[in-house]
């Protein structure tokens, strides 16, 4: 049985830190997810739309047979778009909010592939905890 937090919610597993210690600026942060899913065994594309005020910033995270590239292009045949604020991002990327916990308070957007999205953070996982929210 896993743990359960104080707002009654099961404890969600939070990412590995992308910030390096918070010296690493937002893009170094996506080629560092990039780089942790080299060796995660399937290949992957996933864009994100981080905002930042009235802008979006878009980051396109590809890995294929274990080779990582980061872009900032869109892609319509990404089968996984992620979309939350720059604020937001920062608190995933440093492994003090978990994606789940992100989710649930209606702080990022998912959409496509969300069977794909659990296995991306079963291996970036950081913390014990729930991958999955159902």
């Amino acid at each position: 049985m896993s743990a359960v937090t104080r707002s009654g919610r099961p404890q969600f597993a939070s990412m590995k830190d992308l910030t390096q210690g918070g010296k690493a600026d937002l893009a170094a942060t996506f080629q560092n997810l990039a780089s942790l899913l080299e060796d995660a065994g399937f290949d992957v594309a996933i864009e994100y739309q981080i905002g930042s005020g009235e802008t979006y910033h878009t980051f396109l995270v590809r890995v294929a047979d274990g080779v990582s590239a980061v872009t900032a292009d869109s892609a319509p045949d990404a089968p996984l778009r992620i979309i939350m604020s720059e604020e937001t991002w920062s608190e995933l990327a440093s492994g003090a909010l978990s994606p789940a916990d992100a989710f649930c308070d209606g702080r990022l957007r998912v959409l496509g592939d969300t069977v794909l999205g659990a296995r991306i953070m079963k291996h970036l996982a950081g913390t014990p905890g729930r991958i999955g929210i159902c």
